[in-house]
């Protein structure tokens, strides 16, 4: 009711004993909502009769009447926009006339409550405008200059009490707050050289617009929460996004050219930002007490685990190709989260939250290579040019950013949000470290911790620089024993939790052991490369022996699965942030053959372990479905079975891959020997110069050539047997000290040779001949050729230099077969107490090569790089790379090339070092089976298996110790001495075994031992009669006194039985 200006008029009162104030409340707002909803039925009722206009101006008109009607709304539209630009001009010439064009009219009380200056200024701003740009900066410009002189910014716009006018200032100052933003944003490509001016450079017009937010965001003001808020609804990130990318531009452009030294300062845009983030997130905001980093970490975090997998395609989008938006947005995710991770109230949540979006975004980055000398595995000579790969290459400084970031210190910290016993530096310390039998499993937090640290991890291992990361992981950390925990009461329980929906697009529904072994195996891989034998065998750290064969177990398990059971998979290549199913199957395919490297090569890590010292059976390691279907598979070149042997070898017994190997030799003689392509090749060798006359001849022979027969010039019948004689002459002559192609640890008037007794290449080999690199092809070619045509070679190899015929890696605990003296100081340094910077070490080494010493730095620099308790590590692994791996890299290399050329890389893959010795050597034998041989053996001469000669024969053998076991294997494989009078002997020419029948066991074994161990007079006693045919005996042969008795005793002897054994050619004499 309203005044109607009457004083007589009095107030109703109503006696009747209620009141009706819930009774006239209850009418209003039945009232409003009718209002409501008729005013809704309207806007219904219009929109409408509009589409039935259009649609029948349509059917009706066409096109033409179609357009007809939409200008003339266009023109009620328009005339609308006149009408407001009109009331701006209007205001805009009378803000001129009163405070000047230039604002020289304007004071200080300008700004205050009572004044229309702000309120024009706030209605006719248009960013389009230059006059109005001027307006605004000289506006700023003023109030600056107000505030410096007063230090009263609340009463410059508010006067003596701000209280009664709280709105209106709040109001004036977040418009004008927008201004500012918008007048930057629409000017940004004429501003773009001040955008990123640091707050000295005040006189230029960005510099003073965006100071003067400053100002107005300052948190100690009354005002300056809601013109956040006020900014924050019209999206001004968006705004600042674009004026960023500008700005990151120009700078690129300009990054050779400097400009003013301002770069190098933190400028006054991003002291913008970070006073705007501190205000994000609180439902109470306390901006004193704000924290930039923690805030928008806080805020943005979960949203963007809920939403960036799904709306991957709103990241920012690319300045560049070096400037990727997911990369960018990366980087500073990282640098946020690492101050976030800090504080002590980032929860647990927090923590899966961050692990969650890295490992997105990480996810869609290319890999970052290494600048360091690591990758030891390939040489400079085994580097291999193939098809040139378009990469994605990060700007320089991006990627050290992001590769920063991921630190040491990060990834301390984001373990110890796992842990909720509070131990810092301990990753997942919440998770248990002991096998509780009658635990029924992880928890889901526990689940939830291990999958978000794995995920992350994986992705790191798939993207960053590993020698950055896997120490750390692998020696700061309880990683691997709580990894393995965790697997092993998975396994144990036989039940894999599902991943948490955070991660849940990296495998859908691929079994739930596949992250977790993504990351154990190679932290553990890593952390056996540094592991001494006394730790590992003794003290059995960092896991117990029991425990070592339940993971072998689960891994050859879980390996079977993958190669073998599961759908094959085929790597990619490619990364993508799309959301299609393609993709996600892409990403499970990546995980699982992921997977299947790192277990096979933990397996194989395992297997070597077990080789130097047998903890548990070999049969371990093979898998239970091989059986004769899968090893008749196995030799089919491009089956599946194929290609598990090439993988993962080790599931497959050893005497089945042997039975393969010479399968693939025989299928390869027969398919060229059909083509004429064997032919016999002939040389003439000087025996005093056997080396450099085999070396001028045969070096330049062809596969083809070196896959014929060959022949030496010596008279008699070449069976091959004089090819064996060679064999074994030239490798006695390459290994011989004098030669100086290999090197010697201890003193032996006939080798160089190794503690052991084990032969390597030496590593001056240089000093002494010029062409020694070709020496070391042509012995490993003549190598091949033994194997080739299963020539058994007295030739004790070094276990780790027959690893580089696999092409692989020695480590710390192959180095006592080398140099135990070097080992033991490494130990003492590894467990060393005090503090090892005191013993003045340096990453350099001192190599002495006869007489000779050089100084090698291990890193770049390494001469001014001190050993110290945190980088002993590092040390340890580089001076066993240099003396295992990089000291002999050349002859290696050469050695190996020159092997390859008759021996397919497929087929030595096939066998570890430790049963390629078998296969290489007679002396690697550990054992002969005798009775194995006995069931393989053939008999001629009217001989059969259970005559009595052959039951002495075998009995004799059986008594024999290993050594002359392997003697007499070497033997009848006519690759020995020889000898005659009655004794049993071999025929180098034709591999055959002769034996006469003795009437005595006694007799037979006192025969046999002489014969095994003829000293070499007898061998050429023996080529003596293969030559008797000829008109000249050798020079060296007509001094032998015994050559007539010998000559004699063959002649008269009685006829031979002869025993066929398994790999011989036979022929009755």
């Amino acid at each position: 009711m309203f005044f109607t200006g009457d004083p007589t008029s009095r107030k109703r009162v109503d006696l009747g004993g209620r009141s009706s104030k819930e009774r006239d409340r209850q009418k209003l707002l039945e009232q409003t909502r009718l209002e409501r909803n008729r005013r809704l039925w309207l806007r219904r009722q219009n929109s409408a009769a509009l589409t039935i206009q259009i649609c029948w101006v349509w059917e009706r008109t066409g096109y033409i009447g179609y357009v007809a009607l939409l200008y003339y709304y266009a023109q009620k539209y328009f005339r609308g926009r006149k009408v407001v630009e009109a009331e701006h001009a209007k205001v805009r010439e009378h803000f001129y006339q009163t405070y000047g064009k230039h604002c020289q009219n304007v004071d200080r009380h300008c700004f205050g409550p009572d004044s229309e200056f702000l309120r024009q200024l706030n209605f006719f701003f248009d960013t389009h405008n230059l006059n109005d740009f001027s307006v605004l900066v000289e506006t700023c410009r003023l109030i600056q200059n107000f505030v410096r002189d007063s230090g009263d910014t609340v009463g410059l716009f508010a006067g003596m009490d701000y209280s009664p006018n709280h709105s209106l200032v709040a109001y004036r100052l977040k418009r004008l707050s927008f201004a500012c933003i918008q007048a930057i944003h629409q000017n940004r490509n004429q501003l773009k050289d001040q955008l990123l001016m640091a707050p000295e450079e005040a006189t230029a017009s960005t510099t003073i617009l965006l100071q003067t937010l400053l100002l107005f965001l300052d948190p100690k003001l009354p005002w300056a929460c809601k013109a956040v808020g006020y900014l924050m609804q019209r999206n001004v990130f968006s705004l600042f996004r674009e004026v960023i990318l500008t700005a990151k531009l120009n700078f690129v452009v300009k990054e050779n050219i400097s400009a003013g030294g301002s770069f190098g300062k933190i400028s006054t845009l991003e002291r913008v930002l970070a006073l705007m983030i501190s205000h994000v997130g609180q439902s109470t905001c306390v901006c004193s007490n704000a924290f930039a980093s923690w805030r928008l970490t806080l805020h943005y975090t979960n949203k963007m685990v809920l939403s960036v997998q799904n709306h991957a395609n709103l990241l920012p989008t690319d300045i560049s190709n070096k400037f990727p938006g997911y990369a960018c947005l990366l980087g500073n995710i990282l640098e946020t989260a690492g101050a976030a991770l800090s504080q002590p109230r980032c929860s647990f949540e927090m923590a899966m939250d961050l692990a969650a979006v890295t490992t997105f975004l990480l996810d869609a980055l290319p890999p970052i290579k290494s600048s360091s000398r690591e990758s030891p595995t390939v040489a400079e000579d085994d580097m291999i040019i193939g098809d040139e790969i378009e990469e994605i290459v990060l700007d320089s400084n991006l990627e050290q950013q992001i590769t920063n970031a991921i630190d040491s210190r990060f990834l301390l910290q984001l373990g110890s949000k796992f842990d909720s016993s509070e131990q810092t530096n301990v990753l997942f310390g919440g998770v248990s470290t002991a096998c509780d039998p009658h635990n029924e499993g992880p928890d889901d937090k526990e689940v939830a911790a291990v999958t978000a640290a794995c995920a992350f991890l994986h992705v790191i291992f798939n993207t960053l620089p590993l020698e950055r990361i896997m120490t750390v992981l692998a020696y700061r950390t309880e990683l691997v024993p709580v990894l393995w925990n965790f697997i092993k009461r998975c396994h144990h329980n036989q039940k894999w939790s599902p991943l948490p929906e955070r991660f849940s697009y990296l495998l859908g529904d691929a079994p739930g052991w596949l992250l977790p072994l993504a990351v154990f195996c190679p932290v553990y891989k890593h952390m056996l490369m540094i592991v001494d034998n006394e730790e590992f065998y003794e003290q059995e750290k960092p896991l117990s022996l029991k425990d070592v064969r339940c993971l072998i177990v689960i891994l050859r398990q879980a390996l079977w699965q993958l190669l073998w059971v599961i759908p094959s998979v085929h790597p990619t290549c490619g990364k993508s942030i799309s959301n299609t199913s393609a993709h996600k199957r892409q990403l499970v395919e990546t995980i699982q053959n992921r997977v299947g490297t790192v277990v096979s090569e933990l397996l194989s890590q395992l297997q070597d372990w077990n080789n130097r010292r047998q903890f548990t059976p070999p049969s371990d390691f093979h898998a239970d479905g091989v059986n004769d279907f899968f090893i008749s598979q196995a030799a089919v070149e491009g089956s599946k079975a194929h290609d598990i042997l090439k993988q993962a070898p080790f599931l497959i017994p050893f005497t089945s891959r042997v039975k393969i190997f010479t399968s693939q030799l025989a299928s390869v003689r027969q398919r060229h020997g059909a083509h004429g392509v064997f032919t016999r090749n002939r040389f003439r060798i000087r025996r005093d110069h056997i080396l450099e006359d085999a070396y001028n001849q045969m070096s330049q022979l062809s596969e083809e050539d070196l896959r014929g027969l060959f022949g030496v010039e010596e008279a008699g019948i070449d069976g091959g047997g004089i090819f064996k004689d060679f064999m074994e002459n030239i490798t006695r002559a390459a290994f011989d000290v004098q030669y100086g192609l290999f090197k010697e640890e201890s003193w032996n008037p006939n080798r160089l040779e190794t503690a052991d007794h084990l032969l390597y290449p030496n590593p001056g080999s240089g000093m002494i001949h010029e062409q020694h690199l070709q020496f070391f092809h042509f012995l490993g070619t003549l190598l091949a050729k033994a194997m080739f045509e299963g020539i058994l070679v007295d030739i004790p190899f070094a276990t780790f230099f027959l690893s580089k015929l696999k092409q692989k890696y020695n480590y710390l605990n192959d180095l006592p077969s080398l140099d135990p003296e070097l080992y033991r100081h490494l130990i003492f340094l590894k467990h060393y107490k005090g503090d090892i910077s005191e013993l003045e070490l340096y990453f350099v080494i001192v190599n002495n090569e006869y007489g000779e010493q050089t100084e090698e730095e291990l890193l770049p620099g390494g001469k001014n790089i001190r050993v110290t308790n945190e980088n002993v590590i590092t040390f340890i692994h580089l001076v066993s790379n240099h003396r295992l791996n990089f000291q002999i890299r050349q002859q290696s290399s050469h050695f190996l090339r020159g092997f390859q050329q008759l021996m397919q890389k497929d087929w030595i893959d096939m066998f570890n070092e430790h049963e390629l010795q078998f296969l290489v050597e007679i002396c690697s034998l550990d054992s002969l089976d005798v009775d194995d041989l006995r069931c393989h053996t053939n008999y001629a001469g009217g001989y059969h298996g259970e005559h009595f000669v052959i039951d002495m024969f075998w009995e004799v053998l059986k008594s024999f110790s290993l050594e002359n076991q392997k003697k007499f294997l070497k033997a009848a494989g006519g690759a020995s001495e020889e000898a005659l009078d009655r004794l049993p002997t071999s025929a180098t020419c034709m591999n055959l075994l002769k034996l006469p029948p003795y009437g005595s066991k006694e007799q037979l074994e006192a025969k046999l031992m002489y014969a095994i161990n003829a000293d070499a007079v007898i061998l050429k006693i023996t080529r003596a009669v293969q030559q008797q045919g000829s008109s000249k005996l050798p020079e060296k042969l007509e001094l032998e006194l015994d050559l007539k008795l010998a000559v004699q005793n063959l002649a008269g002897a009685e006829s031979n039985i002869v025993i066929e054994a398994c790999g011989f050619r036979i022929i009755s004499l």
